[in-house]
């Protein structure tokens, strides 16, 4: 879908298409200005004339996305459930999520409507596949949570701006690699939202080739889904693993190019009699960089129909102390806003039942 869009669209592109329209191009920056605040609503924009929000709406998309609902869970953890406004095509939703902290706000953004890869306790991974998000439809996922935080700010001390961003939500980013980087630079540009790499991280299951051009072209902070280091079983929890198995994954690995201080994040479900067993905590030892990567333990956030349960809390906790003991750097992540079924792996649009 080539089009121009006000959510991806850059400086020197508006200036141009405004001259070609017969209009003043200073009037660019200003409506980026706006823009880059997270406002998208043209009316909203008080210093640009009616003669311009008339030709942005002849010549570009505005607005990507429709807000459809939004939830708020008791953490202060926020869902948002998108339309995705394309012509002739039938209506596609997306889920972004919001999870503030005291010191920082991170937007989890979806790449994907659906996803493609089928890992069997996700619940993403159990919605049909219905397409790839443009670079617009990533970043107007952004804005419109700072649009949202601007006319709703966040209560009893939590953050209420963005200043993170994980490629976490629903499917695979890099699937969707040319539209998926053009929103990294998108995120990284001076002129837009002008955030460090090491303010974003990308998670992926594991695609070889594609890390690598990662490496060479946005290397943001990288986490993998690994979830066991057992080759045969992750073959069944992440089936990418049967195209790039262990072996090319810690290959790739050894050479990302990571920023001073950072480290690979390993995320690691832990599944109850899956991949929780000492054979699981040995093969994890051995597959592990201690110098260049951690372990992230995340508890298993069940979902209606799945066959999966979580692992007891303190074989978790075992776990970690375990790992740790070993030298590894292993931390046990809190889940977040799992009453609204906005934390890891329960994202599935309500469009597509339940």
């Amino acid at each position: 879908m080539n089009i121009l869009s006000l959510a991806s669209i850059n400086l020197e592109q508006l200036q141009h298409s405004m001259k070609s329209w017969g209009l003043p191009a200073f009037r660019a920056k200003q409506i980026l200005d706006w823009r880059n605040k997270g406002i998208l609503d043209l009316s909203a924009m008080k210093n640009i004339p009616n003669s311009v929000k008339d030709a942005l709406l002849e010549h570009i998309q505005v607005q990507p996305l429709k807000l459809v609902s939004k939830q708020k869970s008791t953490d202060g953890t926020r869902k948002y459930l998108f339309a995705l406004q394309r012509d002739n095509q039938s209506l596609k939703h997306i889920e972004t999520v919001f999870i503030p902290e005291e010191s920082r706000g991170t937007v989890c953004i979806s790449s994907q409507a659906g996803c493609v890869l089928d890992c069997p306790f996700c619940h993403t991974g159990t919605q049909k596949f219905e397409g790839n998000l443009t670079a617009a439809e990533i970043m107007a996922q952004v804005l419109a949570v700072k649009y949202d935080l601007l006319q709703d700010p966040m209560k009893h001390d939590l953050h209420h701006k963005v200043t993170h961003i994980v490629y976490m939500g629903m499917g695979e980013p890099l699937a969707n690699e040319v539209e998926v980087f053009q929103s990294l630079e998108l995120l990284m540009a001076n002129d837009y939202l002008n955030l460090s790499r090491r303010r974003i991280t990308l998670s992926t299951s594991g695609l070889v080739p594609q890390i690598e051009r990662l490496g060479q072209d946005s290397p943001v902070n990288l986490a993998i889904s690994l979830h066991t280091a057992i080759n045969e079983k992750r073959n069944t929890l992440v089936p990418i693993n049967i195209k790039h198995d262990l072996s090319r994954l810690r290959q790739c690995l050894n050479t990302y190019p990571l920023a001073k201080s950072r480290h690979i994040t390993m995320e690691y479900v832990m599944l109850a009699g899956v991949n929780d067993r000492q054979e699981d905590l040995d093969a994890l030892v051995q597959f592990i960089n201690p110098e260049r990567e951690r372990i992230n333990l995340i508890r298993f956030n069940s979902y209606p129909g799945s066959d999966y349960q979580g692992s007891a809390t303190s074989v978790i906790n075992n776990f970690a102390k375990s790992l740790i003991s070993k030298g590894i750097r292993a931390t046990v992540r809190r889940s977040r806003g799992d009453d609204i079924m906005a934390a890891c792996g329960q994202l599935k649009t309500a469009k597509q039942g339940l």
